[in-house]
C-alpha cells in the first residue's frame, strides 16, 4: 500500500506539470507514441489518466501474485501450527495429570512433547513423573536432555546432583555442580548441595574454609552447618587419635572458633560421645556464666554423672531469674533424672510440661514412674506423649 501511495503522488506531480505547462504557454499539448508502424496520439490529460489506471492495475496484479504464493507457502505453516498445537495440548495435559496424581497418563502425554519447543521444561516435568514412578535411569536421561537447554540447565543439574546425593554418590554430585558456570555455582541450592556432598565425603577442612563465604546462601542453616562441620572434624580426630587428642586440638583452635557457640556445642557433644561427661559439664558451666545459651542449654540433658550438683546449681540459679522458662525446668529435670535424683526430676519435669508440654519430658516422666514401679502413671504419660505433636 505504501508503494501505491508513493506512485500516485509521483504521477500526480507529473500530471500537474504536464497540464499546467501547456496552459501557461497557451497550448493544450498532445503526446505521440510510436510503436513500429503504429502511432498513438493523445492529449496530456488522457496520458495522465492512463498512467494512473496502469499503476492501479499493476498494484492489483502484484497483490494477487503475492496472495497466490502465500497459499503455497502457508500450507506448510498450517501443518506446522497444527503439530505445535497438539504438542502444547499434550504438554498442558501432562502437567495437569501430574498435579492430579495420574502419573501414567502424565508420562504418556509428556512423551508426545519431545519435538516441541518448551525450553526443556517438558523434560523437567517428565523427570518428575519418572521420579514418582521410581524410574531413576529414565529420570536421569530426561534430566540430561533438559540440561541441554540454556534456561533449564541449572534446574536439571541441581536435580541431578540431588539424585546423586540421595543414591549415596556425593562425588558425582560434586562433578555435576562443578559443570555449572561460575555464577550458577553460587545459586543457594547449588551451595547447599555442594556443602552436603562435601560433608558426605568427609571434606571438613574444605567446608570450614568456605563456610563464611557461604553464610548468605546458607541463611538460617549457617549455624547448623557450622556445628556440623565442627562435629565432623572433632569426630574424625576422636575416632582416629582419641579423646585426649581432641582436647588438644580444641585448645589449638583459633580464639574466634573457640568462642563460636556452634563449635562449642559440637565440641561438648563429642566429649559426651567419648564418655567424658565431667569435661562436658565443666565446659557447659564455664561457657554459660552470663546465662543460658539456646545451643548449649539442651546439652545438659545428656550429662550423666552420679554427682551433677554443679549443673543443677547453675540451672537452679537461672530459674530464680526466669521461673517461667520451660526449657530450664526441662534441662534440670533430665540432669536430675540421670543422676538418680528422682524427687527433683519429677518436680522439675512436671513444671516443664505444665509450662510447655513436649514428648521428650513426658517420656522421661514415664520412665521415672516405671523406676518407681508406678505402672499406671507410667502408662498415662506414655499415652500422653504419643498425643503430642
Amino acid at each position: 500500500m505504501r508503494w501505491l501511495v508513493i506512485t500516485l503522488v509521483v504521477i500526480a506531480a507529473l500530471v500537474a506539470v504536464m497540464v499546467a505547462g501547456p496552459q501557461i504557454i497557451g497550448d493544450k499539448g498532445y503526446v505521440l507514441i510510436t510503436l513500429g508502424d503504429k502511432a498513438v496520439e493523445m492529449t496530456v490529460v488522457s496520458l495522465a489518466i492512463s498512467l494512473i489506471a496502469l499503476a492501479i492495475a499493476w498494484w492489483i496484479v502484484k497483490q494477487f501474485i503475492r496472495w497466490i504464493f502465500s497459499l503455497f507457502k502457508g500450507s506448510h505453516n498450517w501443518f506446522g501450527s497444527y503439530g505445535d498445537r497438539k504438542r502444547r495440548r499434550a504438554f498442558y495435559r501432562g502437567l495437569q495429570a501430574l498435579a492430579e496424581g495420574e502419573l501414567l497418563e502424565a508420562k504418556r502425554a509428556l512423551q508426545r512433547t519431545t519435538d516441541g519447543d518448551f525450553d526443556g521444561v517438558n523434560y523437567l516435568a517428565a523427570a518428575q513423573v519418572a521420579r514418582a514412578l521410581n524410574e531413576p535411569d529414565r529420570m536421569r536421561k530426561l534430566l540430561e536432555h533438559a540440561a541441554d537447554y540454556k534456561h533449564s540447565k541449572v534446574a536439571a543439574t541441581l536435580v541431578l546432583a540431588r539424585l546423586e546425593i540421595e543414591t549415596n554418590n556425593p562425588e558425582a554430585a560434586l562433578k555435576h555442580i562443578d559443570a555449572l558456570e561460575e555464577k550458577d555455582q553460587k545459586h543457594p541450592q547449588a551451595v547447599r548441595l555442594r556443602a552436603e556432598a562435601l560433608a558426605r565425603t568427609g571434606q571438613w577442612q574444605t567446608l570450614q574454609h568456605n563456610l563464611n563465604e557461604w553464610k548468605r546462601p546458607l541463611g538460617d542453616d549457617y549455624v547448623m552447618w557450622s556445628e556440623r562441620i565442627a562435629k565432623g572434624k572433632f569426630a574424625e580426630i576422636a575416632s582416629k587419635q582419641g579423646a585426649n587428642q581432641l582436647k588438644l586440638y580444641w585448645e589449638e583452635l583459633p580464639r574466634k572458633l573457640r568462642h563460636d557457640d556452634a563449635y562449642r556445642a559440637a565440641y561438648v557433644k563429642q566429649l559426651l560421645e567419648q564418655g567424658m561427661h565431667s569435661d562436658a559439664q565443666t565446659c557447659l558451666i564455664e561457657w554459660q556464666k552470663k546465662g543460658p545459651h539456646p545451643l548449649l542449654l539442651p546439652l545438659f540433658k545428656e550429662i550423666n554423672l552420679p554427682n551433677a550438683s554443679p549443673s543443677i546449681q547453675a540451672i537452679e540459679s537461672w530459674i530464680k531469674q526466669d521461673d517461667k522458662n520451660a526449657s530450664l525446668y526441662s534441662a534440670l529435670g533430665h540432669v536430675a533424672f540421670n543422676s538418680d535424683d528422682l524427687v527433683l526430676a519429677e518436680k522439675a519435669l512436671l513444671k516443664s510440661i505444665k509450662l510447655s508440654e513436649n514428648r521428650e519430658d513426658l517420656t522421661t516422666l514415664a520412665r521415672l514412674y516405671e523406676q518407681r514401679n508406678d505402672d499406671n502413671q507410667a502408662l498415662l504419660f506414655y499415652k500422653q506423649s504419643m498425643e503430642v505433636q
